[in-house]
């Protein structure tokens, strides 16, 4: 055999016979023995698991505060008294029993039990110590409706339904009031744009004004329904875009191009030629009819044969006016055809005197 081969034996016999020992961590060498929690396989005298301090491993590492007592191993406030056996493990003044914090000597209270602490000046403490809230952005442990994390003072749908905050508020009447930070009331948003319909300019989001399909009778809340589909079941109108090339022409609505459709020449005949034709017998029904009021109260004047009957007839008169029964220029006619004939019975009477 070499001397290698003999250097080989020889140091592996070295390591047969020399004490075990065991790395923590930090590979640190410790004395052998039967450590599990802080190190492995560390002398541990008491045998509660955690081994012993030594030159290398403190009580600050993790090493046993109390070797020779099993059921202590930590003094978190150094006060001398193991944490099991002391009642306020963190000298904060709160015993261990009611500190949230046992063992955080900054915190011990949380008021509103959301897991925030009622004291300041921490990363755990809560900026809304009164009030339940899981939120973290920002402000820790204020409402949080949403669930979203963000305070509901910061956050621009409080209520997570889709809809911000001063849209819901723009959205209410008098009469009809949606809460921002309720997810159960929300105003209605056919279109699912977030924006609510008595807001939006365009609710069945078909690229149509409502006003101008309100004005040629399409649903404004059927985005297959427009003023260019609502004839023959097909499309029936086109807009032009200018020119004449591939580009001149375009379905999509665009108020700056020239609509060539069924549904606009029915709008101009319809207002320009229908309407006017339908109002003229209204028209001449009603100039008839005060034609028949004023020949009426002008009968009942040349009959008239006191001056009290005038002055009702005249009370009638101005009641006509009013109520547009007889034109302004008929009720003047009426009443200078008064007072000719009260002048007469007042000169009758001064005759007969």
């Amino acid at each position: 055999m070499n001397s290698l081969g003999r250097g080989i034996i020889l140091l592996l016999a070295l390591s047969l016979l020399a004490p075990v020992s065991a790395q923590s961590g930090d590979s640190t060498t410790c004395a052998s023995g039967t450590s599990t929690e802080d190190r492995q396989g560390c002398l541990d005298s008491d045998g509660d698991g955690w081994s012993d301090p030594d030159n290398g491993w403190n009580e600050s590492m993790g090493a046993d505060a109390f070797p020779d007592n099993a059921s202590e191993h930590r003094d978190l406030d150094g006060d001398g008294i193991g944490d099991v056996a002391d009642p306020d493990m963190d000298n904060d003044g709160a015993l261990d029993e009611v500190d949230v914090w046992p063992e955080i000597p900054e915190l011990w209270s949380d008021s509103d039990g959301d897991g925030y602490a009622d004291q300041g000046l921490h990363p755990m403490s809560d900026n809304c110590p009164n009030i339940y809230g899981k939120s973290k952005i920002r402000l820790k442990g204020c409402s949080d409706i949403d669930g979203d994390f963000v305070p509901d003072e910061y956050d621009d749908d409080a209520d997570g339904d889709g809809i911000r905050n001063e849209m819901e508020r723009s959205a209410s009447s008098g009469t009809i009031l949606y809460d921002p930070y309720n997810a159960d009331s929300t105003p209605p948003d056919a279109d699912q744009d977030t924006i609510p319909d008595v807001l939006d300019s365009d609710n069945d989001n078909d690229g149509w004004p409502d006003y101008i399909e309100i004005d040629r009778g399409s649903n404004i809340y059927d985005d297959e329904e427009t003023p260019f589909t609502m004839y023959f079941g097909s499309n029936t109108g086109i807009f032009y875009t200018g020119g004449l090339g591939p580009g001149s022409f375009s379905f999509e609505y665009d108020s700056d191009y020239t609509e060539l459709s069924v549904s606009v020449v029915s709008e101009i005949v319809f207002e320009e030629l229908v309407i006017p034709l339908l109002l003229v017998p209204i028209y001449f029904a009603v100039f008839l009819s005060r034609r028949r009021e004023f020949g009426r109260l002008l009968k009942e004047i040349d009959a008239a044969k006191t001056i009290d009957v005038l002055r009702d007839i005249e009370a009638e008169v101005n009641e006509a006016v009013k109520q547009r029964s007889i034109k302004v220029y008929h009720g003047l006619v009426l009443r200078n055809a008064i007072e000719l004939n009260e002048a007469e019975f007042n000169g009758e009477c001064i005759e007969e005197e």
